[in-house]
């Protein structure tokens, strides 16, 4: 049993070896590998803060451009009110215009019948009529 325990005691002592001298390597390919990978890091970095500013300003236009929707969406809504006050407008307009037109029609009705109406007294004064009795105007006071 001694001997078995010798044996691994050295498998054991000569595998630790065996790691270590392989994590520690003279050859320049560790360190390469070190240095490739923290360039790698220091590149992932600077990506990151590039993005991560780039998300920042793109935050920040979001919000101007809610801003600008809001806006719009104000400016939208005062226009709907003006066309509808433009509607209502022109429904106003076309009742007036027929009411003039109404109102026109009714005066050229009147001036039609007030100069046939001259017409007639101008032919009833220019007639004398027969067995006209003159009237004197007498005053309303009793005497």
């Amino acid at each position: 049993m001694k001997n078995a325990s010798t044996v691994f005691f050295v498998v054991v002592l000569f595998s630790s070896l065996g790691l270590w001298g392989c994590t520690h390597q003279k050859n320049g390919a560790y360190h390469a590998k070190i240095r490739e990978l923290e360039n790698r890091y220091l590149k992932l970095e600077e990506d990151y803060r590039a993005v991560v500013q780039a998300g920042e300003q793109l935050r920040k236009r979001i919000g101007e451009l809610e801003a600008q929707r809001n806006q719009l969406a104000q400016r939208v809504d005062e226009l709907k009110t003006i066309a509808k006050q433009r509607d209502e407008l022109k429904t106003q307009l076309a009742v007036r215009t027929g009411e003039r037109d109404a109102l026109h029609g009714q005066l050229t009705h009147l001036r039609r019948d007030l100069a046939d109406l001259l017409g007639r007294i101008d032919t009833a004064l220019a007639q004398p009529a027969e067995g006209s009795v003159a009237a004197t105007p007498a005053s309303r006071k009793s005497e």
